[in-house]
């Protein structure tokens, strides 16, 4: 057996702890701009130590509302995701019918089309149908995503045959196996698809800043934006309020944390 050499070990080492400082250093400067006092220097992370300053973002830049706002549409976003992607993928995955394949190519084809080009279009959709400054338009355009129909689809792929044809034999038409088998074996990948749903509405910016206009319906990350305005009086508290959008997005991943294991397949089929 060939041995691998220390000094790629050495490279490999060093690579990865460069990655991870590029992941750690900027959260952990923004900590330590949250907790400066008002008369710190901006542009050091030195300088004292306060908890105000995420009082002050909490109560100025109206964060509660903004939280529940940010759940309720994180939530709906990331559900009807996974529902939706899932029901779409299992045809594609275990069905036969003419033009599967070019549906799905398709489906893929949607991704190559950057967010941005299609910003004013789906508004003007989605004010035709009367959602405009509605929370409704920040989950029913992305209810669905082609990422989250490949991810599905993949993932039912690598369910063995034998299990669908013990739930026909015993009776279980295509929903029920849908619902039985396919649902239950693929829980890694439905919760990566969720996680990723989530962390995307969760910070999603560009679209509600075009279709909300009132500020009781402002999402968190619209909210952050109006403590870095023109008038803010301390942009401290955007940094404030950042470290407290990042909490619940780690507390989600780490309660998520058992579900993304593979393992789950295994014991599936013996022999």
């Amino acid at each position: 057996m060939s041995r691998t050499p220390p000094w790629l070990v050495a490279l490999r080492i060093v690579c990865a702890l460069g990655l991870v400082a590029l992941a750690i250093v900027p959260a952990i400067w923004l900590a330590m701009i949250a907790v400066q006092p008002a008369d710190a220097d901006l542009r050091s992370v030195g300088g004292g130590f306060t908890l105000n300053n995420f009082r002050g973002a909490w109560a100025e830049g109206g964060l509660a509302s903004a939280t529940l706002n940010s759940v309720l549409v994180t939530f709906s976003r990331a559900g009807l995701n996974v529902l939706l992607a899932a029901l779409a993928a299992y045809p594609l995955a275990r069905m036969s019918f003419r033009g599967r394949d070019v549906c799905f190519v398709l489906i893929l084809a949607t991704t190559m089309i950057p967010e941005q080009v299609i910003v004013v279009p789906l508004f003007r959709i989605v004010a035709g149908m009367g959602m405009f400054d509605t929370l409704a338009a920040l989950v029913v355009p992305f209810g669905v995503s082609a990422f989250g129909i490949f991810l599905c689809r993949q993932a039912f792929l690598q369910v063995p045959w034998e299990l669908e044809e013990a739930a026909r034999i015993d009776g279980a038409g295509p929903l029920r196996t849908w619902w039985n088998v396919m649902i239950p074996l693929s829980a890694p990948t439905l919760a990566t698809l969720a996680l990723f749903s989530i962390i995307a509405a969760w910070s999603d910016l560009l679209w509600p800043l075009v279709v909300l206009n009132s500020p009781e319906k402002y999402t968190l990350p619209l909210a952050i934006n109006e403590l870095l305005g023109q008038f803010a009086t301390n942009p401290r508290y955007a940094y404030a309020g950042s470290v407290l959008a990042l909490v619940p997005i780690v507390v989600f991943f780490l309660a998520m944390e058992r579900w993304l294991k593979p393992s789950l397949f295994a014991g599936a089929v013996k022999g």
